[in-house]
Order: structure tokens, then C-alpha cells, then sequence
């Protein structure tokens, strides 16, 4: 049955779509509005809807590659992306916001914290009974130095040595 379709439709195609018809119309005449598209189809016999004339006439022109502003210049949150990763994704906001005013942006804290947040990934921290923050690189450090020395427990004999040594 679905040969049949697909049949029917190569047959079909002999005649311009109703998009195709629209897009010789805009052609002719760019400055055309919604009316006299409608009108000019009518009399070609064609019926369309508003929705996809619109469509056409103001549709995508192409995908949009990369975060590009007409003027040229970069926005303020590419430059805040990018300062995170001169400076590091831990850096501090005011570190951050001190490098921009030197380049002559100026960018509020909040903006930059926003945008810390959509980093993601390593500045990530856990918190155990509200008590201590650990990071994700942290952790996975002391899961290194536990598999290194043989276990948690060896693990832990070994920093609580090193606090007797460190601490007077």
C-alpha cells in the first residue's frame, strides 16, 4: 500500500507545490504582503493558509552557526564564557568582572554567576549534613588516593598520620 502512495505522489509532482508557488510569487515581487500573495494565489487557483505563507516569506534563512551579533562584537556573555576560560571556571566573579572592565565591558556579578551556572560539570559541589563542601575534583582525587594506597582505610590511616604530622 505504500508503494502506492509513493506512486501517486511522483505522479503528482508534475505540478509546482504550494510552497513552490509561493516562492515564485515572492520572486516576482519581494515587497509583496500576506493579501496580495493570497490574491495572486487565488488566481493561479492555488489554496494555501496564512500560516505557511507567512512561513516562507519570514521562515529561517538558514541555520544560525555560532553565537555571532551583527555588529561583530562579541556578547557580553561570550565574553564572560570566554574569561572563565582564560581564568578557570573556579575564578571569582569580581576577578572576572575586573578582567572585563580592563578590555571596557561592563558586566553585573549577577550576569557572571548566571553563567557559572550553565558551565556546569566541575564546579559542582556535595554537601554531607550541610556541615562540608566537597567538589567533584576532590572527590575523585581521594578515590584515586584510596585505590592507590589499597582502600578507604588505608586511605584514611594514612591523612590522619599526615594531620598528626601537620599539626603541632
Amino acid at each position: 500500500m505504500a508503494t502506492k502512495r509513493t506512486k501517486r505522489k511522483v505522479a503528482e509532482k508534475s505540478e509546482p507545490s504550494k510552497s513552490d508557488v509561493i516562492r515564485e510569487i515572492l520572486k516576482a515581487n519581494q515587497s509583496a504582503g500576506l493579501k496580495e500573495i493570497r490574491a495572486m494565489l487565488d488566481e493561479r487557483g492555488v489554496k494555501a493558509s496564512d500560516a505557511l505563507i507567512n512561513k516562507i516569506k519570514y521562515g529561517r534563512n538558514g541555520a544560525k552557526t555560532g553565537r555571532t551579533r551583527k555588529s561583530g562584537n562579541p556578547s557580553k556573555a561570550d565574553a564572560i564564557r570566554d574569561m572563565f576560560g582564560a581564568l578557570g571556571e573556579q575564578a571569582r566573579s569580581r576577578d572576572v568582572i575586573a578582567a572585563l572592565a580592563k578590555r571596557g565591558m561592563t558586566v553585573s556579578s549577577a550576569q557572571v554567576s548566571t553563567l557559572r551556572k550553565t558551565l556546569g560539570g566541575r564546579g559542582l559541589t556535595f554537601t554531607s549534613s550541610g556541615s562540608h563542601a566537597v567538589s567533584l575534583d576532590h572527590l575523585l582525587a581521594a578515590k584515586n588516593l584510596a585505590e592507590r594506597l589499597g582502600g578507604i582505610e588505608a586511605a584514611q590511616q594514612a591523612l590522619n598520620s599526615l594531620a598528626k604530622l601537620i599539626q603541632p
